[in-house]
């Protein structure tokens, strides 16, 4: 009950003086404070205001195809995937949206349920409706979790305001006058019940969440539109950035990235200044700090580093009279064909199920180019695939990272690792054996309990609930109902309990008993609860409203992007036969040259090694020969 109450006072934006001590009061521990929520748990910095009313970061307006140069390069900022309307997919634009957002109010102020109550608290839904096993997937290694986070960061980063603390020492910040107290515009922290069974033994009552910037408000006002700060597109801008300020590391010298060399291998140069979160020890100068938040997560981002410098180091060699710029578009252009590749060929087909792939045009069994793309398909990244599936993919982390440094196995805490850098480089090697032979957990209803209780805990016994954060990001967004996404996917809505569990991967009364002290009727579920409980497809591991989801974000990215690597008859259309060798990339042909000492790894490295996937020399893989852009 005080769960409840004290939910309904911060909905109604104040709070009797003498009811602070009663739900917000006590001591509590450090760490709590800090700003974590989505996937990755680390976001930009900016001084705009709260939701709905801050201003566009970069790149506003729309534009037409006057205001797009012939280029056979992509635009850094996005610009011009469509010369119709040069603004589409542009970084610093608003998400697109599979349905129209959900507000009390029609602008901005959290959704209620139907009988007009608010939603109980984000970490009510995390702790009791989402399980705390870990099963292990025997099918799947832990790169699956962190190649598909590296894709989210490429395709979304909504921004929250950090300007403002809207949860510091576990308590709630008000503001008070004389009569009231209100929580500062723009923040929704996640309110702990005084009974949670673990936040109630460290006297920490909410975790800090401050909404996500919008666009400027228009009139008659209409409902906020998050920005997207990275681009819409599948372009590497988690490695390459989003403006030409904003990438420091370009060496601006025979196209390479800026590098140091340490142990044989390259590595970012650092950058102390960068670390903006007082639990990390070692910062890189990187374009998207998100990236390095965790070893696992630093060396998908490194995969691509190093070959972008390997790119442009050969292209030299065959082209020297290229200039720098000339060598840095082209190693670019390749990287990211190559990523696209992997994307579509070798991650996607696992989460999707190939057949369902080449049924929905994501996919084609031909080796030729595509003529798919176009100009009227808007590219913007749907906010419902990096701030919905993506958080639900987090299911499969494992409570901890299993490293073999000494002949023994070493298992770090996954909470131990977020956002501590100090390991990545002395065991390297290590960390990147793990990504490609420790299972996953099972992709279901079940989180670890590191990823619900411990995260970016620094030197403190709790930390942050990610789900949770999560969960509160979701309700930011203003996400319609579960039925109202069933609708838009062409899938049959809900009308009873008994009917949604049918649904169920394993229909189970005590779920939807649970699921009905929370909800009053089935039309409430959340987008989130129902499509995490949903049966599978045949050879898909999500559901049918998930499934629609992806399917939507992967085909608006490739044909609203007349660079897609595919695309023919487009300025930046490869060749015949550099489109022939981009094909034979895979994801384990990288690794080998990402890490020279690695001899052996198996062809796919997304399944651990088995008898269908057994282990092949590096040597034995194909490459990609530059031959085709020598000139």
């Amino acid at each position: 009950m005080a769960l409840v109450r004290s939910i309904a006072s911060l909905r109604q934006g104040s709070i009797r003086s003498n009811e602070t001590s009663d739900f917000y009061g006590g001591a509590t521990t450090g760490g709590i404070g800090t700003t974590g929520g989505g996937s990755s748990g680390i976001g930009g910095t900016t001084s705009s205001g709260g939701s709905g009313g801050s201003t566009t970061p970069s790149g506003s307006g729309g534009g037409s195809s006057s205001s797009c140069p012939k280029s056979k390069y992509r635009n850094i900022e996005g610009r011009c995937s469509s010369r119709l309307v040069s603004s589409w997919g542009e970084a610093g634009q608003p998400f697109g949206r599979l349905v129209s957002p959900l507000y009390a109010d029609g602008i901005s102020s959290l959704a209620t349920m139907s009988n007009g109550s608010p939603f109980v608290s984000a970490r009510n839904i995390s702790f009791f409706v989402f399980g705390i096993d870990e099963t292990p997937d025997p099918t799947s290694t832990i790169l699956n979790t962190y190649f598909l986070q590296a894709i989210s960061n490429d395709l979304a980063y909504p921004v929250e305001n950090f300007s403002i603390k809207c949860c510091e020492n576990g308590s709630v910040v008000f503001n008070c006058s004389a009569t009231t107290c209100t929580v500062p515009d723009g923040c929704d922290p996640v309110v702990i019940a005084s009974d949670d069974p673990i936040y109630e033994f460290f006297n920490v009552q909410c975790l800090d969440y401050s909404r996500v910037l919008t666009a400027p408000q228009t009139q008659p006002p209409q409902a906020v539109k998050q920005i997207n700060n990275a681009t819409s597109l599948l372009d590497l801008s988690f490695l390459y950035g989003t403006t030409v300020e904003q990438n420091p590391s370009r060496m601006m010298s025979g196209g390479r990235l800026l590098a140091v060399r340490r142990n044989g291998t390259e590595w970012p140069i650092f950058n102390p200044s960068g670390c903006t979160l007082p639990q990390q020890d070692i910062c890189f100068l990187v374009a998207d700090s998100r990236s390095f938040v965790s070893p696992m997560s630093a060396m998908v981002d490194l995969l691509f580093f190093r070959e972008h410098n390997r790119l442009a180091l050969q292209l030299a060699l065959l082209n020297p009279s290229w200039s720098d710029t000339t060598l840095f578009e082209e190693a670019r252009r390749i990287n990211i064909a190559q990523y696209q590749k992997i994307v579509y060929y070798e991650f996607l087909p696992r989460l999707l199920g190939r057949s369902n792939m080449v049924s929905n045009r994501l996919i084609y069994e031909g080796t030729g180019f595509t003529n798919d793309y176009s100009a009227f398909q808007d590219p913007s990244a749907i906010a419902e695939f990096a701030n919905v599936v993506a958080p639900y993919i987090n299911s499969q982390l494992p409570g901890s990272i299993d490293i073999n440094v000494t002949g023994t196995i070493d298992s770090l805490r996954l909470s131990d690792l977020y956002p501590k850098l100090a390991l990545l480089e002395s065991n390297f090697a290590a960390f990147f054996r793990a990504l490609a032979t420790q299972e996953t957990r099972l992709l279901d209803t079940s989180f670890t309990i590191e990823w619900k209780n411990f995260m970016f805990r620094g030197d403190n016994f709790v930390g942050k609930d990610m789900l949770a954060l999560g969960i509160q990001r979701m309700r930011d967004f203003g996400f319609a109902s579960y039925n109202a996404y069933r609708a838009q996917c062409g899938l049959a809505t809900i009308t009873t309990w008994e009917a949604y569990n049918a649904t169920l991967k394993e229909p189970c009364f005590q779920t939807i008993n649970n699921l009905q002290a929370i909800y009053p009727t089935v039309n409430d579920i959340e987008l989130f609860v129902g499509g995490a409980f949903e049966n599978p497809l045949p050879g898909s591991l999500l559901g049918p409203t998930f499934s629609c989801i992806v399917q939507q974000q992967f085909l608006r990215a490739r044909t609203g992007d007349r660079y897609f690597f595919e695309a023919g008859g487009q300025e930046g259309s490869f060749t015949v036969s550099q489109l022939t060798e981009i094909r034979k990339i895979s994801l384990a042909r990288l690794m080998c040259s990402a890490l020279p000492t690695i001899l052996q790894i198996q062809a796919d490295p997304f399944s651990p090694v088995g008898p269908s996937n057994p282990l092949v020399s590096c040597n034995d893989l194909p490459s990609v020969s530059l031959t085709p852009w020598a000139v």
